[in-house]
């Protein structure tokens, strides 16, 4: 987990972790499972009410796989399945670390090689405050699955 911290949104801090939690690969589509750690470390909690992902297969100079987020997810202790539950609005509390696992959907069917990738994510707050972080997102075999469609 890379942990970035950088100015953002006017004179607002906040800090973000990602880590890959799974890849899945289907027929039509590219899903990506991510857990992320925020620390808000302004005076008012933020509500962010809108997330996208990026992320470069070849480094930043190429088009990157664009991401739409679909999901949050939760492993289901004692089995291998995950829980799902709608995407909502999530308010970042003041000074504190706040943890969400969420799904992303691309439309790009490809398979992500084991690999560091080089990822943008930005998150809009209620205001209309644009908060962009640039990460790195390590996909390993464990994460990786297929799944055919039924």
């Amino acid at each position: 987990m890379y942990w970035v911290k950088q100015l953002f949104g006017g004179n607002r801090k906040v800090s973000m972790a990602a880590t890959v939690e799974h890849v899945e690969l289907t027929s039509s589509h590219l899903y990506l499972g991510l857990t992320f750690e925020w620390l808000n470390e302004t005076r008012n909690p933020i509500l962010i009410r809108e997330i996208r992902l990026w992320l470069y297969l070849n480094g930043r100079g190429e088009d990157p796989l664009r991401f739409h987020p679909l999901e949050r997810f939760a492993h289901v202790i004692g089995h291998l399945g995950i829980q799902k539950s709608p995407l909502s609005p999530f308010k970042l509390p003041v000074k504190q670390v706040y943890t969400d696992s969420l799904r992303f959907i691309c439309q790009d069917v490809r398979d992500l090689p084991v690999d560091t990738y080089a990822a943008e994510i930005e998150a809009k707050d209620d205001d209309g405050n644009s908060y962009l972080t640039r990460t790195h997102l390590v996909v390993e075999n464990s994460m990786k699955y297929r799944r055919s469609d039924e």
